[in-house]
């Protein structure tokens, strides 16, 4: 049954039809939740992505596997980051 098919609905209907369109009022919230949603989503994935570079393990651990350090070295120096807990100590600054 379709309700097009009474005369009654397609008069209603053509009554209250007034040609225009009438967005939601907060229609322009849904864009911009969604951008504000891609943006986040791309700042949250881009940080976790370099968080690592940026400690003191992930610099030693590209320091070992470019070479610039031995296994011994990077296990003593692997050693004593763990031990502060992966930060250098006020005004010490990290040796390489």
């Amino acid at each position: 049954m379709n309700i097009f098919a009474h005369p009654e609905a397609m008069t209603f209907l053509a009554d209250h039809y007034d040609g225009g369109w009438h967005p939601w009022p907060f229609f322009w919230i849904f864009p911009l939740l969604f951008w504000a949603t891609v943006i986040v989503f791309f700042v949250f994935a881009r940080r976790r992505r370099f968080r690592g570079h940026q400690s003191g393990i992930g610099a030693l651990r590209i320091a070992f596997a470019r070479g610039e350090i031995t296994e011994d070295q990077y296990r003593s120096r692997l050693a004593v980051l763990r031990e502060r807990g992966g930060k250098p100590r006020g005004g010490e600054t990290p040796s390489t």
